[in-house]
């Protein structure tokens, strides 16, 4: 049998194919090979940890059943899931041919035999390992030491999924596949597989949401666009237009500003080239669609200006007010602010209607949120468009209400406030962020604040403290590192110091900041990660109520794609319900009698207590 592939085949659709003797597929934008199984909490289980080791090898195989990737026809064909690649042009009576041509091919026991040795070509180090008994107890071991260190035993589905490699590969295939499918059983009912199902219908659900209520008509086409600024993130937007091959036209001050932003679109590509994710020829259109320049020239001709110069609102309205009367009448302009009113900047052109905020963020090539900040007078044409535009780009885009912090940074400042209070209280930093990293964060508040910058955590917390109150924190508590010259990871000095890709915490800052930090635990257990996410929780609910934010899912979204919120507890809010809003409301009225009012509970909350109802219900 021959399995014919031009589309997504991913999960029980490639293990239908691996069924199957050969596999042709067309090399199409739109086909994709794996089994993203373990990303849902569970294994395959219509064969996959039993056919896909048999076909490829164990090593081979346990990259994609362990990590969940997908790759595109070519790479599948490197890996030995493809036999035959169909060229992209060849329509589907072409295909049909071709694969009618291939089955006659086969007839030839040599071509069969061929094939067959490609797919399961080892090199020495490979043979030792996969074909003895001893080499395989190895292999499973090193497997097994790094599924545990990525997982942090919050994740039980890669065990299960290697488990079933290892007992299944030995035997035959009617006893492995018996073995897969009473560990994929284990899987399923696991909290962590309900709540990485639940994160993936979201993701559907927010594929499928246009941004407003009534969209009318067809969404604005950005097909040439300008970038205002060049720096760490005007470059990365460059190379993000570029990648998904639109013109990007970048604008600085100087030639050497423009310079740093397309190195650093180069920096980029060349890891996805080093990767072989692209090709050297790829990489060099690319960066082809990538200009510089040193005014606006060029930037008559845009449909979409994508501003990311300092965050400065007086010199952000001034260049607002050149753009407007430089590009054209049906442009829209937005800003890549993190926290600047967007209001404001509409308010200094004549077309108000077309401005709003797309908020990248960092790193832009790798960070799947985008906000699209709706000003008081963007009009829903270009929301709408900008919702679409973010999809086009591969991104998740949530709409957000025109706020200081916006939603996503909003939330991040009283979480990053507490962890500050409890670091101000004798804690230490290593406690802090070991107990939010053991929560599930992708880490801790402190080296958090040194991946955003300690100057730009500081300028953000004051404009938030000055929008909130103390509830955000204490302006200019992070004023001394500033001065110090402690700028976070992008200098190699901040709470941690950084030495190439390694990083200890800098036990100078204590005494720079005037804190004595405590020996040993100085928390009670799990109470640093408690104060931390309630915090988050209340917050949520207050930009619910508000109308900052639309929906809790668009909360959940925002947090998971632009935080790394763990997923595997379903999202911040859907995390709150698992707790109740009763525990919630009981925590945070505890909190407050014993630290002050900033952990007072959301009315939200209080009701939703009151009336035993949850955001999901």
């Amino acid at each position: 049998t021959i399995a014919v592939i031009d589309g997504a085949c991913v999960g029980g659709g490639l293990e239908l194919v691996l069924a199957c003797d050969f596999r042709i597929a067309r090399a199409s934008d739109k086909t994709r090979l794996g089994l993203p199984e373990v990303r849902l909490g569970i294994i395959p289980g219509f064969g996959g940890t039993q056919r896909l080791p048999r076909l490829i090898g164990i090593q081979r195989s346990l990259d994609f059943i362990l990590t969940g990737r997908t790759v595109d026809a070519k790479r599948a064909q490197r890996a030995g899931i493809v036999d035959r690649v169909i060229p992209e042009e060849f329509g589907p009576e072409m295909i049909r041919s071709v694969a009618h041509a291939f089955a006659i091919e086969l007839r030839s026991e040599a071509l069969r035999q061929r094939i067959k040795a490609r797919r399961q070509k080892l090199n020495a180090q490979g043979f030792l390992l996969e074909k003895n008994f001893l080499g395989r107890r190895v292999l499973f071991e090193q497997a097994r030491k790094r599924v545990k260190a990525e997982a942090k035993g919050h994740y039980p589905a890669p065990l299960l999924a290697l488990e079933a490699v290892e007992k299944g590969y030995p035997l035959d295939l009617r006893a492995g596949l018996a073995i897969e499918a009473e560990l994929l059983g284990k899987a399923i009912v696991t909290n962590v597989s309900k709540n990485l199902i639940k994160v993936f219908y979201l993701s559907e659900e927010m594929k499928r949401d246009k941004g407003v209520v009534q969209s009318k008509g067809v969404p604005q086409e950005f097909q040439r666009i300008g970038v205002l600024g060049a720096g760490v993130m005007g470059g990365g937007i460059a190379q993000l237009l570029a990648h998904n091959n639109l013109p990007a036209r970048m604008k600085d001050v100087n030639f050497a500003a423009v310079a740093k932003g397309t190195e650093a679109a180069a920096k980029v590509f060349n890891e996805a080239v080093r990767k072989r994710r692209l090709t050297p020829k790829e990489m060099q259109n690319k960066m082809a669609l990538i200009s510089g320049a040193v005014d606006y020239s060029g930037f008559h001709r845009v449909d979409l200006v994508i501003e990311a110069i300092v965050e400065n609102l007086d010199l952000k309205k001034k260049v607002f007010a050149e753009l407007d009367s430089l590009v054209p009448a049906h442009a829209v302009l937005a800003s890549n602010t993190s926290s600047l009113p967007i209001t404001e900047m509409a308010r200094a052109t004549k077309r108000p209607d077309k401005v709003a905020g797309l908020h990248f963020f960092n790193p832009v090539h790798l960070m799947p949120l985008i906000e699209v900040i709706r000003g008081e007078q963007t009009s829903d044409e270009t929301v709408a468009s900008l919702v679409a535009f973010a999809k086009k780009l591969g991104k998740t885009p949530i709409v957000v209400k025109d706020s200081p912090g916006f939603l996503v940074n909003r939330i991040l400042a009283v979480y990053m406030a507490e962890a500050s209070r409890m670091l101000q209280a004798g804690g230490t930093i290593e406690e802090i962020d070991k107990a939010l990293v053991d929560f599930g964060m992708p880490m801790g508040p402190f080296n958090l604040i040194d991946e955003v910058g300690i100057d730009v955590a500081a300028k953000v917390g004051k404009i938030m403290i000055e929008a909130f109150g103390e509830r955000m924190g204490v302006s200019g508590a992070l004023d001394k590192l500033v001065t110090d010259g402690r700028l976070g990871k992008k200098n190699g000095k901040g709470f941690y110091l950084y030495r190439g890709k390694e990083k200890q915490i800098d036990q100078n800052v204590y005494a720079l900041l005037n804190l004595a930090p405590a020996k040993g635990q100085h928390f009670a257990k799990h109470e640093p990660e408690e104060r931390c996410v309630l915090m988050m929780i209340n917050e949520a609910a207050m930009c619910l109520s508000e109308g900052i934010i639309r929906r809790p899912h668009e909360v959940d979204a925002g947090m998971i794609f632009g935080t790394g919120f763990p997923p595997f507890r379903g999202g911040l809010l859907r995390y709150a319900d698992s707790l109740g809003s009763n525990r919630v409301v009981e925590r945070l009225e505890y909190y407050a009698g014993k630290l002050g009012d900033h952990f007072k509970p959301a009315a939200m909350l209080v009701e939703m207590a009151q009336q035993e109802k949850s955001f999901y219900n």
